[in-house]
């Protein structure tokens, strides 16, 4: 199994963002030294009394710091964006990273975000689709021409093309089965996140059932994990609980849970901890992670260890703790 962390760059509008960036490169090397396979960054934006870097900005700040680890987007939110942006924008980190960028996409669920951007919510799937195809095309292909009902392109090319042979491989994140089967017939790899085990269990089915109807072979599939490794267990709950209460707070005012099935943000701390986190001692966390690993046979798990109110030493030594402690279980 490989294993990615999820660099969070939002705060708390309290929190001082002087010396932020030494802390986003403290925490790649951080994550480097100690095993993970990949760091991911994801995109928000307008997002109220939170700060929220900006992703892209992000990712080229720690692209020289990854070492061997890959780089990808977790997730860039398609539909607001023209493709061709994001074409440029991963075929310029897949150089500065020497090969080593992976693409993630999703749709985005905020419709303050689609407002602010002037997109229709219903043209997301559309332009998610069509978004995927041009990237691809643009990554493979000296000069594309494209007559979709969203884009259209006369004899476009990017330079530099990315490194990676043919082309950087492509993680779609979805919320419910329409967009998980969407996914299997447009990427390359599914990534859940934030869901129950069962219906965790179930996307990563359907991905694979609807992957097996294509000509692609069965792809790769990961999940996105709340976690925090503390010296015991107690430790662990009583560093985290109250900012990752906060942040599934802050997704339920967002709106992420009416745009899962079957979904509930606002259940108890040991349903949420049970169903969807991974907090603990180390053994705690490799027997939940085992568990997960037996039902659902993971390529990947990508960890968010820190919350907008989370004390960065903390931050770090579950990091640490992860890398050293719990990734050697699954090596």
């Amino acid at each position: 199994m490989e294993f990615g962390l999820l660099l969070v760059t939002q705060y708390d509008e309290s929190r001082s963002m002087h010396g932020i960036g030494d802390e986003l490169v403290e925490q790649t090397q951080l994550a480097r030294d100690v095993g993970f396979d990949a760091l991911t960054i994801g995109e928000h934006h307008v997002t109220d009394s939170d700060q929220y870097l900006l992703n892209e900005a992000a990712l080229a700040y720690v692209a020289q710091h990854v070492g061997e680890m890959n780089l990808a987007s977790t997730l860039v939110l398609l539909p607001y964006h023209n493709p061709v942006r994001i074409a440029e924008l991963g075929a310029t980190l897949d150089v500065l990273t020497g090969g080593q960028f992976r693409l993630g996409v999703g749709l985005g669920y905020r419709q303050k975000e689609y407002d602010v951007f002037g997109i229709e919510r219903k043209d997301a799937p559309g332009r998610l689709t069509e978004g995927v195809e041009i990237i691809k095309r643009l990554w493979t292909e000296p000069s594309v021409d494209f007559d979709g009902e969203y884009f259209q392109l006369e004899d476009v090319s990017i330079r530099p093309q990315p490194i990676q042979d043919p082309r950087p491989p492509i993680w779609v994140g979805a919320s419910n089965e329409s967009s998980v089967r969407r996914g299997a017939r447009i990427a390359d790899s599914f990534l859940g996140a934030h869901v129950p085990f069962d219906l965790a269990h179930r996307q990563i089915t359907d991905f694979r059932d609807e992957r097996s109807k294509t000509d692609y072979g069965p792809g790769e599939v990961g999940l996105i994990r709340e976690t925090f490794v503390g010296e015991t267990t107690e430790h662990a709950e009583k560093a985290v609980r109250e900012p990752l209460m906060g942040k599934y707070e802050s997704y339920s005012d967002w709106g992420q849970d009416d745009v899962i099935e079957d979904d509930d943000f606002g259940s108890p701390w040991e349903k949420l901890r049970h169903e969807r986190f991974l907090v603990g001692s180390p053994d705690d966390v490799i027997d939940d992670l085992q568990r997960y690993q037996d039902a659902m046979d993971l390529d990947r798990l990508v960890i968010r260890t820190q919350f907008p109110n989370s004390n960065f030493d903390d931050v770090h030594e579950s990091i640490r703790r992860f890398g050293e402690e719990v990734v050697p279980s699954f090596s």
